[in-house]
């Protein structure tokens, strides 16, 4: 399953279901799709969310030592969740709503 984060001040991002829903989770919001953002609540999801990213990657720095190889579970959430911040952070700079699917 993929989930389409959308905001008429960015192109769409993409991203695997499982994923998405961790970061929603983060932004305080029901791990379902669809849904959205009004405006005025992007800035307070936003920081939210990299809130909740950067006490996950405490806890995944002991973690991540252990991993070898090419193993696609050792791609930080941090990582992954970028093209999502950019888009929100553009939404919060346009003043722009953000939905998925």
């Amino acid at each position: 399953m993929l989930i389409t984060f959308k905001s008429t001040a960015s192109a769409p991002v993409q991203m695997f279901g499982h994923v998405a829903l961790q970061l929603l989770e983060l932004m305080g919001r029901q791990p379902k799709a669809p849904g959205a953002f009004y405006a005025e609540d992007v800035a307070a999801a936003l920081a939210q969310l990299q809130q909740g990213l950067e006490s996950q990657s405490t806890e995944q720095i002991a973690a991540s030592a252990d991993l070898q190889g090419d193993n696609p579970a050792a791609i930080p959430l941090r990582n992954r969740a970028l093209p999502l911040i950019q888009l929100m952070q553009a939404a919060v700079r346009e003043q722009k709503g953000v939905s998925w699917e």
